[in-house]
């Protein structure tokens, strides 16, 4: 599956892929960029209380937010 990437690197999650993966709004997301450093791997993180602070510290969290149309002007 390819993605745009929008602005401040927001990725756009089609529903199916949330529901197949049940992912939802709130979630904190592993991701993981692949060997060809051309695709990444997003896994839901076995924490999911930590704060916002705390995933960006950690550099490879995210946490999933309702698409904002705007970044992909």
């Amino acid at each position: 599956m390819i993605l745009t990437v929008g602005k401040n690197g927001a990725i756009p999650l089609p529903n199916e892929l949330c529901e197949d993966s049940k992912i939802s709004i709130g979630d904190i997301l592993i991701f993981t960029i692949m060997e060809d450093n051309r695709s990444i791997k997003l896994e839901k993180f076995e924490d999911q209380t930590l704060s916002d602070e705390q995933i960006e510290a950690h550099g490879n969290l995210t946490r999933v937010e309702e698409m904002n149309l705007k970044d992909f002007e």
